[in-house]
């Protein structure tokens, strides 16, 4: 049979799918759709976070192309995404992809966050990123923050260093490291906080005369707010020249003592007491004055050795023999060395050895020109600096007798062995 149709000018299917569709470019919160179709068409994707179940909004370009290319954005980091592509041609007639789906990238993060070398006025921040592209540092003595430091990053795993500056002593601090992804989104971390070093103090400075001492001393105490080192740093006063360090690296907290011993007598001196913490931040006194009191106190003698000895005197034909005695002491202080001595015993002394004025506390002095086998007693005298005079008691001591010449004891030996007598 003949029939006639007449012709419209319009397309009554779609057009067909030839590639995709693809995904790309997938972030946290973003992802690129595309795909071809055979003919000319509008572009629009369906998605939603079930499958089948899409959002009602759906982003869509109105060109018409047989390419189409659609960005998602405002999706969820770490999210699971289903979609269908959608296309309409100029005839109204529309095709629609099968369902695929996608994962957003994770969030960006920050861990293994930790302030070290908090010292008085700065800290260093250490922390581990991975997939930020940036962030951004919070901090303050509020949670409210109050200052802010960006630092770029790289987005593979990196540890991270950051130094806070311009910090007060002493205060505590709350910060919070913020991650940015590469589109710069955003993401809150976790606050945390640190307390900057109290800067060292010295307080309560207490100066005071130790009695009963060889040579002038004084004991120094103190306070301090932090662990610190103990130094004192003294000198008689316009002669800084002449400074001293007194030094106990033992870091303590509270309560310090140091004594400073050898000062002279009657003499003006300026004392700083200063600490080290251990990061080297050091705390100093004002200047303390003092004045030492008066050296009344004679030295001290101890160890007292006495040793005799026989000699011949020289030029002598008839071999005649001395005794001499070596005694030697010590003393608490640095005195000169002298020797008073008389025959037997008693009270009286009628005879001094020629006094060394060199001062020390290691003293030999020898007595020579005795009698042997004769009984003598003597006295040690010492004198300090300040004119103290210390005395011994009195000690007796016997020389030694006088030995035999070598005749009489080669005759005696042969008198004990061959039992005969010698007439003269």
């Amino acid at each position: 049979n003949a029939v006639s149709e007449t012709p419209t000018g319009r397309w009554t299917v779609p057009p067909l799918l030839e590639d995709g569709p693809t995904i790309s470019n997938i972030t946290t919160k973003k992802a690129t759709i595309a795909w071809t179709t055979s003919r000319k068409a509008d572009s629009k994707v369906a998605f939603g976070t079930e499958t089948g179940v899409y959002l009602p909004i759906e982003p869509s370009a109105s060109d018409l192309s047989p390419a189409h290319v659609i960005t998602l954005s405002g999706l969820q980091p770490s999210t699971n995404y289903y979609y269908i592509a959608k296309w309409t041609d100029e005839d109204g007639n529309t095709g629609v992809s099968p369902e695929k789906s996608f994962v957003t990238q994770p969030a960006p993060s920050v861990k293994d966050v930790s302030a070290s070398n908090v010292g008085l006025s700065s800290a260093i921040l250490k922390y581990t990123t991975l997939g930020a592209s940036k962030v951004r540092i919070y901090y303050g003595t509020t949670t409210s923050f109050g200052g802010l430091k960006e630092v770029a990053t790289s987005t593979t795993e990196t540890i991270q260093t950051t130094e806070i500056t311009g910090l007060a002593d002493g205060t505590k601090y709350y910060y919070r490291i913020d991650t940015l992804d590469e589109e710069l989104a955003q993401y809150e971390g976790t606050i945390l906080d640190f307390t900057t070093l109290p800067r060292p103090k010295i307080n309560n400075v207490r100066i005071q005369q130790v009695r009963n001492t060889a040579q002038s001393t004084v004991l120094i105490t103190w306070q301090t707010n932090t662990e610190v080192s103990s130094i004192v740093t003294y000198y008689p006063e316009n002669q800084p020249g002449l400074s001293t360090d007194e030094v106990n690296i033992t870091l303590t907290k509270g309560d310090h003592r140091i004594i400073i011993k050898g000062l002279l007598p009657q003499t003006n001196y300026n004392l700083i007491v200063k600490g080290r913490d251990r990061l080297g931040n050091e705390a100093t006194s004002d200047v303390q004055k003092l004045t030492t009191a008066t050296d009344t106190r004679p030295p001290v003698i101890t160890n007292v050795r006495i040793e005799g000895t026989i000699s011949k005197l020289s030029n002598n034909s008839d071999n005649t023999q001395v005794a001499q005695v070596v005694v030697s002491w010590n003393t608490d202080e640095p005195t000169t060395s002298q020797v008073e001595f008389g025959e037997g015993t008693g009270t009286t002394y009628s005879q001094k050895t020629q006094e060394d004025v060199n001062l020390t506390v290691n003293h030999l002095v020898v007595i020579t020109g005795l009698a042997p086998s004769k009984v003598y007693h003597l006295r040690i005298l010492s004198k300090d600096k300040a004119e103290n005079l210390g005395r011994s008691i009195d000690t007796v001591t016997i020389t030694p007798k006088a030995t035999d010449n070598a005749l009489d004891l080669v005759l005696s030996s042969l008198q004990q062995t061959f039992g005969f007598l010698t007439s003269n």
